[in-house]
């Protein structure tokens, strides 16, 4: 071919199209199109100035990448494009309107689609069959739809889940098929997440906050909204229930939740709403907030200071102008807790005296666990009862709706209950242990743990919060437990003695908040 001949050929981009599926058929292989393609456009004088290949991407819908690219490329005057040489029509698209818009936008840029396998001349017939060619892949790919929502419903019919799986769960095949498994790290969290919630003693954003801070994300790995967590607070997927298709089916993988765990988060959904306005008290920052109080009743709070290179934390009391470093302060707090540490034969008595009562208190739990079950089960023989009532007239709705809406206060309250008792198969071992250790190091454990685990800590300790009078700290009460030693020792006086704090100096002051 001489150079005279290489001017005057036309312009022309390939586009490739494979499906996952067919990437294994050779006769559609990405190798094979380009091949076909690329004779195509040596037979009739075409110059390809780009080749556009889209890799396992449907051609239900226009908007794919390298489709996307080709139209970008083709409106350009200065690539001056005539033709988009194509395999196969159904390469391009398969749903008749993406097609025609398609081929109106490229003649729009002059480009003309060029098909190796269809020839359409530019005429009536031509037009014709061109359309005709577009309607069977069309029909083509609705048939196939229809065939994956029939594989779909008879996998959900036999308990499976074939989509993909939400976070909590992974895409596993078992005995060859497609299902889901619970996800090791993150079903635990969503267990979690939801036991929280049914517990009806944080609102719905301390928890997704306090969970958030444990782990759990979404599958991109970044942490739920609001909205998206509570979308997911209300699916069934979690206990074990497959709704697709107007149908609810359970399914044969092992659930995270149970329905009663489910359900009653449903309730507390309904009767707390969406919105919560409640404010987080206890902050990573500053554990010591609102736990210790001056002399002028006034509560502990703490705040960042801007310096001029870094910030600073302080502990302050209400307005007052007396900042005290954070850090000082709880170094102090942690002296303080150390005086009641108890040595190793306090806690060898205590261990035998503690192995006791918590026998004696897990009989009582369990009774007390029988309880409520023996009475939500009641409560919903009784619901189920009154809507039977309503059904046969002897009462009327006005009466129903408000019996019912007493019924399910009662069931979110025993269920609440319910949820804070432990477990069967709470693991006491564990518990002894980490109680040994804390009464063995009461300050290490507490700077050690986590924000939550810190509060309950220093008010189980001590049960009244503290005093700072004087720059000293001092309780009316301690726990209990810490008193054994009192057994072999002078009994405490009624104000513990206090251990001493110095708070940052005016000075000292002045230099943080100008730095």
């Amino acid at each position: 071919m001489n150079t005279t001949n290489l001017t005057n050929q036309k312009k022309a981009v390939i586009y490739c199209r494979v499906s996952t599926k067919e990437q294994v058929d050779e006769g559609n292989s990405l190798s094979t199109q380009g091949k076909i393609c690329r004779d195509y456009a040596e037979k009739f004088g075409y110059e390809i100035t780009e080749t556009f290949v889209e890799q396992g991407e449907s051609a239900k819908t226009a908007d794919r990448t390298e489709l996307q690219k080709l139209l970008a490329y083709c409106a350009e005057k200065k690539h001056g494009v005539k033709a988009v040489i194509i395999y196969r029509l159904d390469r391009l698209s398969r749903n008749t309107d993406d097609y025609s818009q398609l081929r109106l936008l490229l003649k729009r840029y002059g480009v003309e689609i060029k098909s190796t396998s269809e020839h359409f001349e530019n005429n009536p017939v031509g037009r014709f069959m061109e359309n005709t060619m577009a309607n069977i892949a069309q029909f083509d790919n609705d048939i196939r739809s229809e065939r994956c929502a029939g594989g779909m419903k008879d996998a959900m019919r036999d308990g499976r889940y074939v989509w993909m799986a939400t976070v909590g769960y992974d895409n596993v095949k078992v005995l060859g098929r497609a299902t889901i498994a619970q996800n090791p790290i993150m079903a635990p969290l969503i267990l979690k997440t939801f036991e929280l919630i049914a517990r009806n003693t944080y609102s719905t954003e301390e928890v997704r906050r306090m969970i958030t801070k444990e782990g759990l994300v979404n599958k991109k790995g970044k942490p739920f909204s609001k909205g998206y967590f509570y979308t997911m607070l209300t699916n069934e997927l979690f206990a074990g229930w497959i709704v697709k298709f107007g149908e609810r089916h359970k399914g044969i993988f092992t659930p995270i939740i149970s329905d009663e765990l489910f359900n009653q988060v449903q309730r507390i959904l309904k009767g707390k709403g969406r919105k919560h306005s409640a404010y987080i008290t206890d902050h990573p920052d500053f554990p010591l907030r609102k736990f210790v109080i001056n002399e002028e009743g006034k509560k502990l709070t703490g705040s960042w200071s801007t310096g001029r290179e870094k910030r600073y934390p302080f502990y302050r009391f209400g307005g007052n102008q007396s900042n005290h470093s954070r850090d000082k302060f709880n170094n102090a707090f942690q002296t303080f807790m150390s005086k009641y540490k108890l040595d190793e034969k306090h806690i060898h008595i205590l261990k035998k005296s503690v192995q006791e009562h918590l026998v004696k208190a897990t009989i009582e739990q369990r009774k007390e666990a029988e309880r409520l079950e023996k009475y939500t089960i009641q409560l919903n023989e009784k619901q189920s009862a009154i809507i039977k009532k309503n059904l046969d007239g002897v009462i009327n709705d006005i009466v129903l709706k408000q019996q019912l809406e007493q019924i399910e206060k009662e069931l979110t309250e025993a269920n609440s209950s319910l949820s804070t008792l432990p477990k069967s198969d709470t693991n006491f071992k564990e518990m002894l242990e980490f109680t040994e250790e804390y009464l063995r190091n009461p300050s290490k454990i507490w700077k050690e743990a986590k924000i939550g685990v810190q509060v309950k800590l220093q008010w189980f300790q001590f049960p009244q919060g503290l005093t700072f009078e004087n720059n000293l700290f001092g309780t009316n009460e301690i726990a209990s437990v810490f008193k054994t030693k009192d057994t072999f020792s002078a009994s405490l006086s009624s104000k513990v003695d206090p251990t001493g704090l110095e708070p940052a100096t005016p000075s000292l002051q002045m230099r943080c908040s100008t730095r």
